[in-house]
């Protein structure tokens, strides 16, 4: 089996060690200990590894449908070989070009970025997922093979020491958990003790949230606590795992994300922030909402969206080598007769389209467009065509209308993704008199953003629409989105504590305002192309398609007004 790796963020890049390199048979000894972890421990006790495989189509409503989900930028498991795998080679060679100047530079690494979070004990490595000594290859030969940028054997330790931002990915493990519902978590708990080598007893696994296609797991050894999460069987076909995983990250290395300790093919392992998720009523508190409002702005101007790009690259690269040295090396011929055209997603018009080369083509979707577009002549056999000339409208229209800052964005901003505290403190200031505005400094903004699946760069007025079509709540009550207007108290006042200015003039809420609401119909359009996407594909008891259709409508209700105005 392949070996896991250290995702190691450096000064904002993200770097791909080997976990091999802290085994006996590496060459450099092994650190005597890493930020924020035990001791190493260095037995060499094997661990069974199942293989991660693609979900199989019967865990699908829709099964022929699965077979058009291969965007290789949306998977991680099966299409990053489509996308990369063809040019796999010429990565390998300008591998070791990669190297060599990395090794020149290594001695400039930026200071540490130390994340400052109280977390449980984090990964001190994972030697024991070696299945056999057949697997001690040479480091220089898995860093040219594998096409992973580490620098010298000197920087493994100094980063590992210093740096401490840092998960293990281990992309060739998979859970199973209908296996581990019925064996007491056995699987996971030796996963669990092999990524913390002082769990080694008494690890207490607790079910918090979804069934055998999607849970979140509390993992408790003592008085320490972590979450697991396992991916629902399908969703990395409509999400990009390895951004996710990146992004995650990069946040935590800014406070603004709980500390990230593992990543397998399904799932990942991290801490938490103390509190509790809001309800959809409490979006439009006055004492809330102007604390979301700063934050997602600290958000939209602290994350660079460089880096994340560039370790979402450096991922795909090494997931496609892994892959390429799995499987038999196809003919020239057929190598040639099968290559596809790189396709990656880096922008939410991207992945629009993308999710409009596969939503389904059914009656309901056709009659949304039918009823909205009476000059068109919709069809099932041109619905596709249909949505991704609206799309093009759309994006064209806004563009043009209003020059939205692209930035690095949360693009999920519910109730339930924005963590608040329990204390009694907390309390007594939501109980206070919130008539007049008042911004704390960022520093002490308790409010906590989690879930960061469809984290992409995007205009922040989508961004900022997005979360205003979240106060409606799933019952989509679109009486609960607050007016995009200039003389709306509440608007004035979310713009001036997104801009973390109290003393922000009128002419720049007012510009603000007229950004964002260019975007008010857009999270209708996304969400609605989601939803139908997920009415073939999920298991969960909720009526997808009526969602979709509702989410719609409320793109269409905007487009009327909209084109009415100008």
């Amino acid at each position: 089996m392949s070996s896991p790796v250290y995702c190691i963020l450096s000064g904002g890049a993200v770097h791909c060690i080997p976990v091999t390199v802290f085994t006996p048979s590496s060459s450099v000894p092994p650190p005597e200990k890493l930020a924020r972890k035990p001791e190493i421990s260095t037995h060499q006790d094997t661990l069974a590894v199942p293989k991660a495989s693609c979900p199989t189509a019967g865990s699908f409503k829709n099964k022929s449908l699965l077979y058009t989900l291969n965007n290789p930028s949306l998977s991680d498991l099966e299409s990053d070989t489509t996308q990369l795998a063809n040019t796999a080679e010429e990565d390998n060679e300008e591998a070791a070009k990669t190297n060599e100047e990395a090794a020149k530079n290594e001695e400039a690494l930026p200071p540490a970025a130390s994340n400052g979070s109280v977390s449980p004990k984090t990964p001190s490595r994972l030697a024991v997922l070696r299945s056999s000594q057949d697997d001690s290859d040479n480091e220089a030969e898995i860093v040219s093979r594998m096409n992973i940028d580490l620098a010298s054997e000197v920087s493994i330790e100094s980063v590992l020491n210093e740096y401490s931002t840092h998960a293990v990915y281990m992309p060739e493990y998979f859970v199973d958990l209908e296996t581990n519902l019925t064996s007491d978590y056995t699987q996971i708990k030796q996963l669990l003790t092999k990524i913390f080598p002082d769990w080694k007893a008494d690890v207490a696994i607790k079910q918090l949230t979804g069934g055998i296609t999607n849970m979140l797991l509390s993992c408790t050894h003592g008085e320490e606590t972590l979450l697991m999460r396992v991916y629902g069987k399908g969703t990395n076909l409509i999400i990009d795992r390895h951004r996710e995983f990146v992004s995650h990250l990069v946040l935590n290395s800014l406070k603004l994300a709980p500390p990230i300790h593992a990543r397998f093919s399904n799932g990942l392992i991290y801490g938490f922030f103390p509190g509790r998720s809001l309800d959809p009523k409490e979006l439009s508190h006055p004492g809330l909402f102007p604390l979301i409002a700063q934050q997602l702005g600290n958000v939209h101007n602290s994350v660079n969206c460089e880096y994340i790009e560039d370790g979402v690259e450096k991922l795909r690269k090494y997931t496609a080598n892994l892959k390429k040295q799995s499987q038999p090396k196809p003919s020239q011929k057929s190598s040639k007769r099968d290559k596809k055209v790189k396709r990656t997603i880096n922008s939410v018009w991207d992945l629009l389209e993308d999710w409009i080369q596969i939503v389904p083509e059914n009656e309901a979707l056709v009659n949304v467009f039918k009823a909205n577009l009476p000059s068109e002549d919709v069809s099932l056999e041109n619905i596709r065509h249909v949505i991704l000339e609206e799309l093009k409208w759309l994006k064209s229209t806004l563009l043009r209308a209003s020059k939205s800052p692209v930035v690095v964005s949360h693009c999920d901003l519910l109730s339930g993704n924005i963590i608040i505290p329990e204390t009694s403190e907390f309390q007594e200031y939501l109980a206070k008199d919130h008539s007049t505005l008042h911004l704390p400094s960022l520093e002490d903004n308790p409010l906590k953003f989690i879930d960061y699946e469809y984290m992409l760069p995007a205009p922040r007025a989508f961004d900022i629409a997005n979360h205003f079509a979240e106060w409606q709540g799933f019952d989509c009550d679109r009486s609960a989105i607050p007016e995009p207007s200039a003389s709306n108290p509440v608007m004035i006042n979310w713009c001036k504590s997104y801009l973390n200015n109290i003393d922000a003039s009128s002419e720049e809420t007012g510009a603000l305002i007229d950004e964002i609401a260019c975007y008010y119909g857009m999270p209708g359009f996304y969400w609605g192309i989601w939803a139908m996407i997920q009415s073939e594909l999920s298991t969960i008891d909720f009526n997808y398609a009526e969602y979709s259709e509702l989410r719609l409508e409320e793109y269409w209700q905007w487009k009327r007004n909209f084109t009415r105005a100008k």
